[in-house]
């Protein structure tokens, strides 16, 4: 059995919990929700750089979704917290909502994954786009 090395100092996920506290809903022990890109950006100033390297289910990195916030402030991000509560704390990443004018970070998402998403279109305010997700 593996055993998990965790990213940062135990806590580092309070801040991040406080800050997206308005989006996230607490499920199981685990905080989930959608936030824009520039609150993804935000909340990665206060992650440690292992985080960065985290991948749900073969989808690309936080770091590559990181790319993808800063390059299109319309997409959206389907994230979940994992507090100190358990070993395994953690910001992740499970899906994306990308504007479907974006074909270019739609291709850049299939490459930077190791395993297909699952897709469907979506319209959230008015905006059209692919949403991708990795179970």
């Amino acid at each position: 059995m593996l055993e998990w090395v965790p990213y940062g100092s135990k806590g580092f996920t309070d801040a991040i919990v406080r800050l997206l506290a308005r989006k996230l809903e607490l499920h199981g022990g685990i905080y989930s929700g959608v936030i824009a890109a520039e609150e993804l950006l935000k909340v990665a100033e206060l992650l440690p750089p292992a985080n960065l390297e985290d991948s749900q289910n073969g989808a690309p990195t936080l770091k590559d979704f990181l790319e993808v916030a800063k390059a299109e402030p319309r997409t959206l991000f389907q994230v979940y917290v994992v507090t100190s509560a358990r070993p395994d704390e953690r910001l992740t990443v499970e899906g994306v909502y990308v504007p479907s004018d974006r074909a270019d970070l739609i291709g850049f998402l299939y490459k930077r994954g190791v395993q297909p998403s699952r897709e469907e279109d979506a319209e959230v305010g008015g905006t059209r786009y692919r949403y991708m997700w990795w179970d």
